[in-house]
């Protein structure tokens, strides 16, 4: 599928065990590294099938969940760049 997907801190440790909930397409994962809501790769793994591309980075704001209360430059600019990176190609 051609569907762009950005997850921002939303992969919880309950999200990998729902099989009712399914990705598709090419998903851009960012998480905070103070946060308690962390990695997508649990949740990529049992959805191997239907996910077309997988990235994802860390940010270290300090600031936990909150991190992606506001729009701040550390996950805006490179969500900008993922989605970007087509016109690129």
């Amino acid at each position: 599928m051609d569907i762009d997907v950005v997850i921002l801190a939303a992969c919880t440790s309950g999200l990998a065990t729902k099989v009712e909930i399914a990705i598709y397409g090419h998903l851009f994962s960012v998480y905070e590294t103070s946060d308690s809501v962390g990695s997508c790769d649990n949740v990529v793994a049992r959805n191997i099938n239907t996910v077309s591309s997988y990235k994802e980075i860390s940010i270290s704001t300090g600031k936990e969940h909150g991190a992606f209360f506001t729009p701040r430059k550390e996950w805006i600019v490179p969500v900008k760049a993922w989605l970007k990176r087509k016109k690129l190609q």
